[in-house]
């Protein structure tokens, strides 16, 4: 069962196609941060990516050493993700990065996993989902648990597929 169903009555079979790829990507980014954040306590940015045949895979980049300032580590992914684009190689992607919101969520959270989809289309969204991490003290005797708030999305302009549709 998705994580994520948009705010749009239709059931996902009767929705359009970037409406379709979108709730894809946004469900595989939202199950991998959820997993990271269970796990580690922690988010470093990444991406997935849907490829021709309609794969979703995580992006990874092949380099020796990450760097540990998440900002440089998003720069590099943004990167990656462009020139992969610039080959033809995929239609959409989600860009994650863990932010502090500026003012808190209807929920009280200040962190948030940031979100930029993006497809080939020109289809673009930039959606922030508000969390907190309960537990994961005491040597994780709690375990942590994460608790999502209400996503928050709007349509944007494309940055990563400008010279592609």
């Amino acid at each position: 069962m998705p994580l994520f169903r948009g705010p749009w009555p239709k059931p996902p079979e009767a929705q359009d196609p970037d409406t379709r790829r979108a709730t894809e990507l946004l469900n595989a980014a939202m199950s991998y941060a959820r997993l990271i954040l269970r796990r580690y306590g922690q988010l470093a940015p990444f991406a997935f990516a849907m490829d021709r045949d309609g794969n979703v895979v995580r992006e990874t980049i092949e380099i020796p050493r990450l760097p540990r300032d998440p900002e440089r580590l998003f720069k590099l992914m943004k990167e990656h993700v462009a020139e992969r684009i610039r080959r033809g190689l995929i239609l959409g992607v989600a860009l994650c990065a863990n932010v502090t919101l500026a003012e808190p969520s209807k929920e009280g959270y200040t962190d948030a996993i940031d979100l930029t989809l993006e497809q080939q289309s020109g289809y673009a969204l930039q959606v922030t989902v508000p969390y907190r991490i309960y537990g994961g003290q005491f040597h994780n005797l709690l375990p942590r648990r994460i608790a999502v708030g209400q996503l928050v999305s709007e349509e944007t302009a494309p940055h990563l597929f400008v010279h592609t549709h």
